[in-house]
């Protein structure tokens, strides 16, 4: 899964800026050119950095994380990967509704006999995190969803999900639906995994799909 993962700073903002436009991909509404950069991590309901996509180019843009429930008891923050086409909350958001989350690093907690381990999970190289997702327009705004699939390497040893990773050179192939769903839980991006200092008991319960 991913609960929780840190904001990007003004520099890795500048470079997804360059990523982008190396891949050949025209950013037509950016909404960090001012970006102020705050230190800490994103919380489920925070908004953060969202790449989207239309006909007219890419969309970097302002998004609030997690789909309000329909009863209102708290959001939803991640996809499985392999529900996403029959989930009614995500089928109908996968031809129009796709976006790509970059993020520094994310955290996931291990379970321990006497409560639980905060870790920390980067690229090998430290390079950006790009995370596939979903969003969704409502009346308050437009609100995303980051996709999981089967942990893979280091990541199983702590958890049994982990977010979908994309290359760099996938990036446009998932925003563009060149990308299935299907392909999802095959993607074999690996990540490296480290412990907090913390304690990591401020975790909080979420709601999964």
């Amino acid at each position: 899964m991913c609960g929780r993962y840190t904001v990007l700073t003004e520099d890795e903002i500048i470079e997804i800026r360059e990523i982008l436009k190396n891949l050949s991909l025209r950013i037509v509404r950016d909404d960090f050119l001012e970006y102020n950069e705050e230190n800490g991590e994103i919380y489920p309901t925070d908004f953060a950095p969202v790449i989207t996509k239309s006909e007219k180019g890419l969309f970097f843009e302002n998004l609030k994380w997690g789909f309000k429930k329909w009863n209102g008891s708290g959001v939803i923050i991640n996809a499985r990967c392999e529900t996403i086409k029959i989930k009614s909350t995500f089928s109908g958001l996968i031809k129009a509704g796709r976006c790509v989350v970059p993020a520094g690093e994310f955290f996931e907690w291990k379970k321990l006999e006497n409560g639980k381990k905060k870790h920390f999970i980067k690229d090998k190289s430290d390079n950006i995190l790009f995370m596939a997702g979903l969003y969704r327009d409502t009346s308050e705004g437009r609100e995303f969803v980051i996709i999981t699939k089967k942990a893979i390497g280091d990541m199983s040893n702590i958890h049994d999900r982990m977010p979908v990773i994309l290359r760099v050179n996938q990036i446009d192939d998932w925003l563009s639906g060149k990308m299935s769903p299907e392909s999802l839980e095959n993607l074999d991006y690996e990540v490296a995994v480290y412990p907090c200092e913390d304690d990591g008991n401020d975790n909080e319960q979420l709601s999964l799909f």
